[in-house]
């Protein structure tokens, strides 16, 4: 499945959700006026304005300025992040140090979702609440959250609750999330004059106003009429914006069922999951207040409703369980025991490879400009694929870092010394001395020391393994103030140029933590609307970058040229002079190659690779830079495992 194309099939839908609003504000004008001149009619110095053209224009600007500008404060509110959402229905953030075996099986299964779909590991949210229930919220992948109800983790074995998460990652990936809070807040523009209706209702009624039918001045039973009226309104907005949500809502969820599939492989995961849902009592009811606002972004319909935003459950098993016998399981009686990694040993290729001795780890070990296991095409195209080999693998490789380096990681303080610690220089002892001062002088006390005791231990760890060290440490970098994360990132960039010389796989390290672990203090737009063709010169820049950079002293013009052959056949840019091709031209080249579609991004990373794969030698530090520049067009990609 590819996600980048359904992501631009989000952002023309959205286009479509935004034609079906303006088509309801129209009806909601004409509406406004209707019952305004109706309302004007039963008062004598009013009569004259009912009907009018003036009244129309009044009316037109007036219902404009209320639905558009309700729907932009609440889309607002909601573009936050997922947190919002999240806090908005009672969920608290699960603690990365956290003990409880069910809250770490929780953290552990959507880590190794992240890892092995390249998304930031998302925040996780335990809602108190006993119905099986799950959903993903937030604006992008940058900003999103994992929300979980307790029934889902009391309920579900790991293989199920990883199918759900398999589900709620698809939402992620597909670009989901947003079109849930344009939804949200279209719907909620449209309520929002239900909620002006019943207040001025309130006040023609308790006013008595309304009850003086023989005075001349009828004032009170204009408001009253009015506020009935927009209450019918509101209330008939709602209603037909119930069944837009509720059509466009069930082809996603079906869309993410099947993901979930393809993601895992394991049918019997999301099948079951559903499943026991069906055959519990709670089922997957949500007694939050904000279940019915949020009622489409959940696995499963939290709320009984006329028009359900999920389809119903024995056709959504039956799509991925053909022969099912329609029984459910007696879910009430089940009690699970909670497992932070399930057992390998039954898939292929790993049998005996979870274990705590990195020493006993059966990957290359070595510098990460080794030789790669694969080329950055097959990568890329195995690349967003959750299978349960990748998982595995994930599991592994996890379970193989040393533990003190795990609880370095859960920890702020031990995150950074762990970066830190991966760009001291390996060669240049003077460097490394240079940054050592630095990060005394910079950094908090006590940095310096742990950095030097961490470099020890990670300086035998295999190139994946250090990668994964690094996906390790985003939710406690994450946790950063923005002060602290800047001062962090000055201190990063004085390490890079400590040696005087920036190479590519620094620069990309720098990206990812500025890009992916920033994401709160550097908020961007996700995808822009730029094709290819509109950026081609910049698109020039990366590739010639890694062409020259890349091909080890070789003519790098026929490796550059493999890759924009495939961005345009019938014009080829010449190949930018070396000294165009340095990483402030790539920073300048990737602001505007930023405002590319998601599909126009993917375009640009194939080509990148081909231009990678020229020389037939692609390296674990290519791989990383690739990494890199996907990270900075806000469209990140997993390990190279």
């Amino acid at each position: 499945m590819n996600f980048f194309e359904q992501q631009d099939k989000s952002r023309r839908l959205s286009g479509y959700l935004y034609l079906l609003f303006a088509a309801a504000v129209v009806c909601i004008i004409i509406s406004v006026f209707c019952l305004a001149s109706i309302a004007f009619s039963y008062e004598n110095s009013l009569a004259s304005s009912a009907w009018t053209f003036e009244l129309a224009i009044i009316s037109t600007v007036i219902t404009i300025i209320v639905v558009f500008l309700a729907s932009a404060v609440r889309i607002g509110w909601l573009s936050q992040g997922g947190k919002v959402i999240a806090e908005s229905m009672g969920g608290k953030k699960i603690n990365q140090n956290t003990k409880d075996p069910m809250s770490r099986q929780i953290l552990n299964v959507v880590e190794e979702m992240a890892i092995a779909s390249g998304t930031p590991v998302p925040p996780v949210y335990l809602m108190e609440e006993e119905g099986i229930n799950a959903f993903a919220a937030g604006y992008s992948p940058r900003d999103a959250v994992i929300g979980v109800t307790r029934g889902c983790a009391t309920k579900l074995n790991r293989d199920q609750l990883q199918g759900v998460m398999a589900h709620e990652f698809s939402h992620i990936l597909n670009g989901d999330m947003r079109i849930n809070i344009r939804l949200t807040g279209i719907i909620f523009g449209i309520v929002f004059l239900a909620s002006i209706g019943r207040i001025l209702f309130n006040m023609g009624f308790y006013s008595g106003a309304g009850r003086r039918r023989n005075d001349k001045n009828n004032s009170g039973g204009i408001i009253i009429i009015l506020g009935l009226g927009l209450l019918l309104i509101g209330w008939i907005g709602g209603f037909f914006g119930s069944i837009i949500r509720a059509s466009i809502s069930r082809q996603r969820e079906f869309l993410a069922d099947a993901s979930a599939v393809q993601f895992t492989r394991n049918p019997d995961g999301i099948a079951g999951a559903l499943k026991r849902i069906g055959g519990y009592k709670e089922g997957s009811k949500i007694n939050s207040a904000g279940a019915q606002e949020f009622s489409h972004m959940f696995f499963c319909s939290g709320i009984s409703s006329l028009f359900s935003t999920h389809p119903p459950l024995p056709i959504r098993i039956k799509r991925i369980e053909p022969n099912w016998n329609n029984k459910y399981p007696q879910t009430d009686k089940i009690s699970n025991n909670f497992s932070t990694a399930p057992n390998l040993n039954n898939i292929s290729g790993f049998t005996n490879s979870v274990q705590n001795d990195s020493s006993n780890f059966n990957h290359k070990k070595g510098n990460i400009s080794e030789p790669s296991s694969s080329s950055a095409s097959s990568f890329l195209k195995t690349e967003g694929q959750i299978t349960e080999e990748k998982l595995a693998e994930v599991r592994s490789l996890i379970s193989s870092i040393p533990e003190s380096l795990m609880r370095e990681v859960k920890d702020p303080f031990g995150s950074r010394c762990i970066i830190f610690a991966l760009l001291l220089d390996q060669k240049n002892m003077e460097a490394r001395e240079r940054q050592m001062k630095l990060i005394l002088q910079l950094a908090e006390e006590g940095t310096n020391l742990q950095t030097e005791k961490i470099q020890k231990e990670i300086v035998t760890l295999s190139s994946e393994q250090k990668l994964v060290l690094i996906e390790e440490t985003r939710p406690a970098i994450t946790e950063l103030s923005e002060n602290q994360f800047s001062r962090f990132q000055s201190i990063i960039l004085k390490l890079i140029h400590a040696d005087e010389s920036i190479d590519l796989f620094e620069w990309c390290l720098h990206k990812v933590i500025e890009f992916d672990f920033g994401k709160k203090h550097y908020p961007r737009q996700l995808h822009g609307r730029s094709s290819v063709i509109k950026c081609l010169e910049e698109c020039a820049v990366i590739l010639g970058a890694l062409a020259h950079y890349g091909q080890e002293g070789a003519d790098p013009k026929p490796a550059y040229e493999a890759g924009f052959r495939s961005l345009d056949r019938n014009c080829v840019i010449p190949i930018p002079k070396i000294q165009n091709c340095g990483l402030s031209s790539i920073d300048q080249a990737l602001k505007k190659l930023n405002r590319m579609t998601a599909s126009a991004k993917r375009s640009l990373i194939d080509a990148c690779a081909k231009t990678i794969d020229f020389d037939g030698k692609t390296t674990e530090t290519e791989i990383q830079i690739l990494r890199g520049i996907a990270s900075s067009l806000s469209s990140p990609l997993g390990p190279n495992l």
